[in-house]
């Protein structure tokens, strides 16, 4: 029973913590965290509580997993280093992350932000959670949840204007202006 439930569950939700996880680590290659995070889903199914979706308590696994790891390794020096000008944009990246230049520019404006800011533009503005969803993600109540989104989207917008990026006609548009 425990199978089909993680099966269904991998069916439904692998492209929302795919999203989340390539956006939250700014990498490409999270297969391997996709596949631990649902590995551990099926390990800990009987601590799933039926009041909290599953989506939100898988991205949580995932969430959690990056930031364990983060800890451990540094990765943040690793992750830095890729993400320098200097290195050219793999034709891989370019495909499957950005379509324009204004989605890199505001993928990696996304990626400057602080931890709690970068956490909620991702999860409300990306992936589109609603905010009593996200505040199951990061344990934090509604109203938390929608002064740190308005505040993070502020600041986005201020990064972007330093930047000379144009915002008009982005996803973000209609919720940064």
């Amino acid at each position: 029973m425990k199978e089909h439930v993680i099966e269904e569950w991998f069916h439904q939700y692998e492209r929302d913590v795919t999203s989340f996880l390539v956006y939250y680590t700014g990498m490409i290659d999270v297969e391997d965290i996709v596949q631990e995070t649902f590995l551990l889903a099926f390990k800990n199914l009987s601590r799933f509580r039926a009041e909290s979706h599953p989506k939100t308590w898988l991205i949580s696994i995932a969430r959690n997993l990056v930031n364990d790891d983060f800890r451990r390794r540094k990765i943040w020096q690793r992750i830095r280093h890729l993400l320098t000008p200097k290195q050219p944009l793999s034709n891989e990246l370019e495909e499957r992350m950005v379509r324009h230049s204004e989605q890199l520019e505001l993928h990696q404006a996304i990626h400057q932000l602080t931890p709690p800011y970068k956490e909620v533009v991702i999860l409300r503005g990306i992936l589109e959670l609603s905010p009593l969803e996200v505040g199951d993600v990061l344990g934090w109540n509604q109203n938390k949840v929608n002064v740190t989104y308005h505040r993070a989207l502020k600041k986005l917008k201020e990064q972007l204007e330093q930047e000379g990026t144009s915002i008009e006609g982005n996803k973000f548009d209609r919720r940064i202006t």
